[in-house]
């Protein structure tokens, strides 16, 4: 059986499932790989993140610094601890762009993560809608009704 018209009978577009288009559509979007509007904004995205990275680095840095060299008398045994766990050449903590960059992949990658209290939220929100749309439907029966 065909298509219904308006529906592309093949997989051109690269879309699945096929959605109604005209075929000048298609050829539009299978020509754009890449939304160059959207460049923009993602270097924007990359030089924050770099920028948060660095910072990272350089916040946990001053900490080791802080436990190993600066207050290591007063912690004690924590002082110790910290300098076995992160053992740097004369208790110096150092990162260059390497460390940056895979700490900037680190973020994105965990900021890409869903959190379950995400989908906790999204199931009772879906469930609140179904209520009030359960609740509506009965009072325009009941209207109907009277």
């Amino acid at each position: 059986s065909s298509p219904p018209s308006g529906i592309a009978a093949s997989s051109s577009c690269g879309s699945f499932p096929p959605r109604p288009q005209s075929p000048a559509l298609c050829r539009r979007a299978a020509m754009q790989i890449v939304a160059p509007a959207r460049f923009l904004d993602g270097v924007v995205f990359a030089v924050f993140l770099m920028m948060v990275s660095g910072f990272g680095l350089f916040l946990f840095g001053e900490f080791h610094r802080m436990c190993v060299i600066t207050e290591a008398k007063k912690l004690g045994y924590f002082a110790t601890l910290m300098d076995k766990i992160f053992p740097f050449p004369s208790k110096k903590f150092a990162f260059n762009l390497t460390h940056i960059l895979l700490f900037a992949i680190l973020i994105a990658l965990m900021s890409m993560a869903h959190h379950p209290a995400q989908e906790i939220i999204k199931t009772e929100a879906e469930k609140e809608i179904k209520e009030k749309e359960k609740k509506a439907k009965k009072e325009k029966e009941a209207q109907k009704g009277d």
